[in-house]
């Protein structure tokens, strides 16, 4: 029996009893027991408010409900925690208390980092010197201010003798002068000094003190506090609720790790302790550090209500319960039931999907239980926020069933990315204006907002500046600030300079040094414009966010920055006012020191990422809520996730001059006891099921990965109390291990089914996937064209298709849009390689044929050349890999081309028109590839090439010139009659190719139309299929939109009956007419 007294009240005592502890293994029984105590005698006054002290705002709401329910309303009540309580109580009974603490944390370490400069110079602060030095921003001195006003924090609470003693003077240490310095002009206003001056008064009995306060469920207190109960109930009703794990007393029992220690250190003490329960005596230090407390206090008046009810030993849960609650566990085999769960998972994401599936079984077989009767506690809530919300947020197409649920815990800056843009405009000092993080801006619906920029917009801006050359810096002078050569090329500058001019000066290849970018008239205009405000004022905070200021002149300007990039009066004024509210809460704390801009950001970081929100809890359905201390919540399920090891218990990093370190006692706070206490709550506290999961295999190699030492610790328990009648360890038969992904066959088996319908489907289509594939080599199933769809052809598409049929099918047939790999668009070349390197050759040639004389300047303006020396030298190799075509183009140089519209009528019905750019009138038609012969580059000529002789524009003494690095090819005229026919095939092809992916392969059927003999030409187009792996040459296999036509297939392409057919049907004619030179 828990051992409290009840003693004779003393004669001056105006009601019958003093301290009066109510103590259960039950929240429930408790709860019932306050709300019949306030239903039976309320407080005298309907005016004065019920006070109800509570550990933490979910035990308030939680409360709040349950009296409600009890009472059918819960109005006029208060549920402070501890230490705001005390304090407010100290405003009631003494007359001079400042409205707040005026040493609460947050001052503290601001008065601390004001005071420091002036102290260093005294011989005791020689410690904190040397850590000081080389502290230019003040960083060191903020994180060191906040570390020392976290210790001075606990000391007032947890060493109030110190406290008194620094205060009287004594202490010469550099702890004892900064104290005496803090608290100089407080005089007795400090809380060590309220709080005795509150005893003191108390003790006096001359004051007015509340009718009534309840505490309930507060598993720790400091010493101080307890003093302050029980001063208190010696004048009024002061009812403790002590939710107890067991009716014994257990306040002695050691865990055998501490035995242990004892048998070593003092082996004729250890024989008078016991362990009793491991579990209980391993986890509830915490609670029994309590017990000490109440127990061993002097003059100690207090009575008793108690309501013990020993658990059923009904299933595994219940038995571990029943023997921690009897505190003398004998061997038991409940048998494996699903009482007690661990999941053993690769990810958060997967531990979230199968919770949800979990949690529906649940819910199924038991109609009785609602979400409402579920909770689930994640230690690391804001990272597992992201997921939470993606597997349990109602599914638009009804693919998996809706669990209601709520989400609390979450930090202010991971609620919303609205704090997060804030943060990323704060470090716009830093920033290096790459494109990719300028363009993160436009993903932020309410910076459009502000900006008037739309969806259409968005995407105007993102072609325009990819066509710019845009990488990152602003100008010259940014990139010299970063200690790098100040090149204009790739910059802002640059790119803002080529839309201007292009706006203004309309499709000119160049102007001063510009080279304008054409495409920027119209909307696409006003598009720029609009954005280029939003870059002007990223370009003007980045200026004002580099210097130094004081705390009110920073608060100004931050909400000059909301204003500016915020409209008012949307749906997130709130969080925006979140942001507000802190900087005045910054401007009253910090006073007018100044704050560097580096200690700005990492003040606002830390309040911003420490401001949890707490008001959903209990908000209907499943309730998510993060891993707290003094959380005893009773659900009929608990879920706990994310159990890993370094998450769970939390680690104390105790700083070097923390005198509480070395010299433990009782009540002392500690993150690994906490932890342990709300572990043991958990696990009293769930009535059905203890539900565990963790992330237990490696996502890349299935490594196995610990879990919390406390559920080892609990595994451990089970499998040394309980046997199974075959001696397989119970812990075994309670684990459940899942697979990496969430369409694995294993997830539908029977009895333990998924129910998410897409993943379902897509498991469905692995297994069949799986299944022998089928010998078929290309796919053929049609889909059939409407009968007036594709009749007008233009000249372009149909030699895109010709180029690429079976990317142009998925493209403009089923819309199917492959990303191929890009270059990252934040890095400036430092070659000429690849793509690049072809189209500066490409542009040299043009510029010879046209005698521009200006072809370097013109590609530095548009940002195609590397910088520095890197640009000549790669212009230079460029050019003399060009110098034979240069000699081969001599003849054309200086000549205008002229361009020739083509519009003419096929059979059935089919239009082709276009327009060809390439015409010299008298010569002909001219191609010009910087590359060797290719099969898109010949099929481009001979497409245009017929298109003239089929519309009579190209005369008797022309021909159709193509000029590569190899083998140029020259066309002479063919007749219109077989022009015709030979386009008409192209087009049937192009309706047959738009009706289902046609076998033709850029690289093998150009290879095998070339090579002679079909033995040899076999070989050349395999090894164009191929590609080169070792010199990392691509093949048609690795073509994105190939790869995908040939899902589900096993069978050579290339041994399709089709493929030597279509790719003679495409190059034949060409090779046949073109002629080499």
């Amino acid at each position: 029996m828990f051992p409290y007294f009840f003693l004779t009240p003393a004669t001056n005592r105006q009601h019958s009893v003093a301290l009066q502890l109510i103590s259960s293994n039950r929240i429930e029984s408790l709860l019932d027991e306050l709300a019949r105590r306030l239903a039976v005698r309320p407080l005298a006054s309907p005016f004065d408010a019920e006070v109800i002290v509570v550990p933490s705002p979910a035990m308030a709401r939680w409360v709040n409900l349950q009296l409600a329910q009890a009472h059918g309303v819960a109005a006029n009540l208060q549920y402070p925690l501890p230490a705001s309580w005390v304090w407010a109580l100290t405003g009631q009974v003494l007359d001079d208390t400042p409205d707040t603490d005026p040493l609460e944390r947050q001052r503290l370490g601001w008065k601390i980092f004001a005071l420091l400069p002036t102290l260093l110079a005294h011989p005791a602060f020689q410690p904190l010197q040397h850590y000081l030095r080389d502290d230019s921003d003040d960083l060191k001195r903020w994180q060191l201010s906040a570390r020392i006003a976290d210790v001075l924090d606990r000391y007032q609470f947890y060493r109030p003798a110190l406290i008194r003693q620094w205060s009287r003077g004594e202490g010469d240490d550099w702890q004892a002068l900064l104290w005496r310095e803090l608290v100089a002009d407080l005089g007795d206003s400090h809380r060590v000094a309220v709080l005795d001056r509150l005893l003191q008064r108390l003790q006096r009995g001359d004051s007015s003190v509340p009718e009534r306060i309840s505490l309930f469920a507060l598993s720790t207190l400091p010493p101080l506090f307890v003093d302050v109960l029980h001063a208190l109930a010696a004048r009024g009703e002061v009812s403790l609720y002590l939710h107890s794990p067991t009716d014994q007393y257990w306040a002695d029992l050691k865990s055998k790790k501490a035995l242990s220690r004892l048998r070593i250190e003092t082996p004729d003490e250890a024989a008078y302790f016991d362990t009793g329960h491991e579990l209980l005596a391993s986890w509830g230090r915490q609670g029994q550090a309590l017990q000490d407390l109440l127990l061993n206090h002097d003059g100690l008046q207090a009575a008793e209500w108690e309501d013990y009810r020993p658990p059923a030993a009904d299933s595994l849960l219940h038995h571990i319960q029943q023997d921690i609650f009897h505190l003398d566990p004998q061997p038991a085999t409940p048998g494996a039931d699903d009482s007690v769960q661990l999941h053993v998972c690769h990810s958060p994401l997967r531990e979230c999907q199968i919770l949800h599936d979990q949690l529906l079984h649940a819910l199924d077989a038991d109609d009785t239980l609602k979400p409402e009767h579920i909770l689930v506690m994640v230690p690391e809530i804001s990272r597992y926020a992201p997921f939470i919300e993606a597997v349990f947020r109602k599914d638009e197409s009804a693919a998996r069933p809706f669990i209601p649920w709520n989400l609390s815990d979450i930090t202010i800056a991971d609620e919303h990315p609205l704090i997060r843009i804030f943060f990323q405009l704060l470090a716009l000092p830093e920033s290096r204006f790459s494109h990719t993080e300028v363009m993160s801006y436009l993903d932020v619906p309410e910076l459009n907002a502000c900006f008037g920029l739309d969806e259409t917009a968005c995407e105007d801006i993102r072609t325009l500046l990819d066509e710019a050359q845009l990488r990152w810096g602003l100008d010259e002078a940014h990139k010299e600030e970063l200690g790098l050569p100040a090149y204009l090329e790739n910059t802002w500058r640059q790119a803002g300079q080529r839309l201007f001019a292009g706006y203004a000066l309309g499709e000119i290849d160049y102007w001063d040094g510009i080279a304008p970018l054409a495409g920027t008239e119209g909307g696409k205009a006003e598009s720029i414009g609009r954005f280029w405000l939003l870059f002007e004022r990223l370009c003007h905070y980045r200026r004002e966010l580099v210097h130094e200021r004081g705390a009110a002149d920073w608060q100004r300007l931050l909400n000059r920055l909301l204003d500016d990039f915020f409209l008012p009066g949307g749906e997130d004024d709130g969080r925006l006012q979140q942001i507000r509210d802190v900087l005045d809460e910054l401007h009253q704390q910090a006073g007018e020191q100044l704050l560097s801009p580096e200690l700005l950001r990492l003040w606002l970081q830390h309040v911003l990422g420490q401001q949890t929100l707490h008001g959903r809890y209990f908000s209907g359905g499943v309730t998510f809520c993060g891993m707290r201390p003094m959380r005893s919540l009773p659900f009929r399920i608990i879920c706990l996730l994310g159990m890993n090891d370094p998450a769970f218990p939390r680690r104390e990093q105790a700083a070097e001059f923390d005198r509480m370190t070395d010299h433990w006692h009782p009540g002392d706070p500690r993150k690994g006891d906490e932890d342990r206490y709300l572990m043991l709550e958990t696990l009293l506290c769930a009535r059905q099921t203890l539900y565990i999961s963790y992330s237990g295999r490696d996502m890349k190699d299935n490594s196995e990965r610990q879990p919390s030492v406390l559920v080892r610790e609990l595994f451990d328990f089970i499998d040394e109390r309980y046997s199974l009648a075959d001696s397989t360890p119970l812990s075994e038969r309670i684990t459940h291990e899942h697979p990496l992904q969430p369409f694995s066959a294993r997830n539908y088996t029977p009895g333990d089914a998924s129910y998410d319908r897409y993943w379902c489907r897509v498991a469905e289509a692995m297994r069949v996937a799986g299944e022998p594939a089928s010998e078929q080599a290309w796919p053929d199933t049609p889909l059939p064209l409407a009968a007036d769809e594709a009749r007008d052809i233009d000249l372009k598409h149909l030699c895109r298709f010709l180029q690429h049929p079976v990317k142009y099918f998925f493209q403009q047939r089923l819309h199917v849009y492959l990303r191929e790999e890009l270059a990252d668009e934040d890095d400036e070349p430092f070659d000429l390689a690849g793509l690049q390197r072809w189209f500066v050759k490409q542009r040299l040639l043009d510029d010879f044929l046209q005698q521009r004389p200006d072809t370097e300047a013109v590609l530095r303006a548009q940002g195609l050349l590397p910088h520095g020396v890197f640009a000549d030298l790669g212009l230079d190799r460029a050019q003399a890999e060009v110098q034979t075509l240069y000699e081969q183009l001599q003849d054309y140089a200086g000549t205008e081309f002229s361009p020739r519209v083509v519009d003419m009528a096929l059979a059935d019905g089919i239009r082709l028109a276009g327009q060809i750019t390439r015409y010299l009138p008298g010569r002909g038609l001219l191609h010009a590839s910087a590359s060797k012969l290719k099969g898109k580059s010949l099929l481009a000529l001979w497409l245009d090439h017929l298109a003239l002789c089929a519309s009579e524009q190209l005369a008797v003494d022309e021909y159709s010139l193509l000029l590569c690095s190899d083998k140029p090819r020259r066309f002479p005229p063919v007749a219109k009659a077989l022009a015709v026919e030979q386009l008409q095939a192209y087009v049937d092809l192009y309706r047959q190719g738009l009706e289902c992916p046609l076998p033709i392969f850029p690289l093998a059927s150009f290879a095998w139309a070339m090579a002679g003999g079909e033995k040899k030409a076999m070989t050349a187009a395999r090894g164009k299929w191929s590609g080169n792996d070792f010199q990392n040459i691509p093949g048609d296999k690795d073509d994105l939109y190939i790869q995908l036509s040939l899902r589900g297939l096993s069978a050579d392409p290339l041994s399709h009956p089709q493929f030597t057919e279509l790719a003679n049907a495409l190059y034949a004619s060409a090779l046949q007419y073109g002629e080499e030179t």
